[in-house]
């Protein structure tokens, strides 16, 4: 077992060297700091380095000169020549200033390891929260650390066309988009589906069929061999498996839950399950995950070739700082799964609550999402989902609304909402083909 007091015998790992080497190589080579826009301030371990780092950086970013003034400025003194004279003739070959400040960069990423890991072990040891509590907020840091180690660097629109009309060509190719269907023919015809990397927000009004039209998209893929991960916070594994082998038998999920079923049922939800038993669909039932647990079930997925993750729903989801204000919370809840559907490629579907304000107004809107305007920020597209008494002119029972997209066209989609099988098909189009194709 290693002890804190033995890793900080050993000491922590940096390299004066290197620091030394970047700090001369801008001093002889002042415009090489336009190529170190990865490297911090807070890279530095030396005191002194840092600090003439930072005011180098801070003179390029207001046009001043690198020059003799600012240098005698950070190391005043009668020795101050001789000190720069040290640096800059200690540099081996300027022209390799990206390959010190890497290795003064991923020196420091060790050493923000260390520090979190100390840290975890603190809390643990001093039972600073729950060990899932402790466990997460790690998680948290350390992912945070693998994305400081990404560079994103500017891209030419020149290489930004070249892979555009590749991706182009390889749709037109295939004969369909980079979406994942949903089952819902109009939708994925109109839409294109679910895009990797996108957020989708799914809204409705508790009991209007939102985590029915989620399962029913999962099950849609998870069925073809796609791997689909749900994170359901608030209905148990147990419970979605039955309302999804009602929705595939047609077996009424009121005759199960008071258990009038005939024969035929029976037989019809045996069979059901039996599919079940052959999808690729994993769901994670538990009412306390944060957005750490849930990107680590994402990142461990990922590596199987995760096809989509679905989350029901935001306003359940346990905040990592619980002093923050409620919005604040979710906007930062909204924001990490927008971060994650990038980092792992996939599109997230998030379920989420509308406030009251909607029971009164026929049509879902925008300001009707509960508790941050920042899910209509950073969401891609933002679907409502609204059920509605039929009339003689509008016959369907349902709509599913494009209120949001990012890169699409919005509007409403008529839907059928079957409710004894809890199942969702596209108005006067035909719901065995549409729920259960694609």
């Amino acid at each position: 077992m290693i002890r804190r007091d033995s890793i900080i015998d050993r000491g922590l790992p940096a390299d004066r060297s290197a620091e030394v080497w970047v700090v001369g190589s801008v001093i002889l080579r002042p415009a090489a700091l336009d190529d170190l826009g990865f490297l911090s301030v807070d890279h530095f371990f030396g005191d002194d380095l840092r600090e003439l780092y930072g005011a180098m950086v801070e003179a390029r970013r207001r046009g001043a000169p690198i020059d003799e003034a600012l240098l005698r400025r950070q190391f005043f003194g009668d020795d101050w020549a001789a000190r720069i004279h040290e640096i800059v003739t200690a540099v081996p070959v300027a022209s390799h200033v990206r390959r010190y400040a890497e290795i003064v960069r991923d020196l420091a990423l060790r050493r923000r390891i260390i520090e979190i890991c100390m840290t975890g072990a603190e809390a643990a040891q001093a039972g600073d929260g729950a060990p899932d509590e402790v466990l997460e907020r790690v998680e948290t840091e350390l992912s945070t650390v693998r994305a400081t180690k990404h560079e994103h660097e500017p891209v030419a629109i020149a290489d930004a066309a070249v892979e555009a009309a590749c991706r182009i060509d390889e749709i037109a190719r295939r004969g369909s988009g980079s979406g994942l269907p949903t089952g819902l023919a109009t939708f994925d015809d109109d839409q294109g589906g679910l895009f990797p990397g996108e957020l989708t927000i799914l809204a409705a009004r508790p009991g209007n069929g939102k985590t029915s039209l989620a399962l029913q998209v999962a099950e849609h893929n998870a069925a073809r061999g796609r791997l689909v991960y749900f994170a359901s916070l608030e209905m148990s594994a147990v419970e979605l498996s039955t309302r999804l082998a009602c929705a595939q038998s047609g077996v009424s999920n009121r005759l199960v839950r008071i258990g009038r079923l005939t024969g035929n049922d029976t037989a019809a939800l045996a069979q059901a399950f039996n599919s079940q038993s052959q999808s690729n669909l994993e769901i994670h039932d538990r009412a306390s995950l944060t957005v750490a647990g849930i990107r680590r079930e994402i990142r461990k997925r990922k590596k199987r070739g995760l096809a989509l993750a679905i989350v029901d729903y935001l306003q359940l989801i346990q905040p990592e700082d619980r002093k923050l204000p409620r919005e604040q919370q979710v906007a930062r809840m909204v924001r990490s799964l927008k971060e994650i559907a990038r980092e792992y490629d996939v599109p997230v579907l998030c379920l989420c609550q509308l406030n009251r304000q909607v029971d009164g107004d026929e049509t879902p809107r925008l300001h009707h999402l509960r508790e941050s305007g920042s899910i209509e920020q950073d969401a891609d597209v933002v679907l409502f989902l609204s059920r509605r008494e039929p009339t003689e002119q509008e016959p369907h029972n349902a709509v599913l609304t494009v209120a949001k997209n990012r890169n699409g066209e919005t509007g409403p989609l008529r839907l059928t909402w079957d409710g004894p099988r809890t199942r969702f098909s596209c108005f006067n189009h035909n719901p065995e083909f549409e729920a259960w194709s694609g």
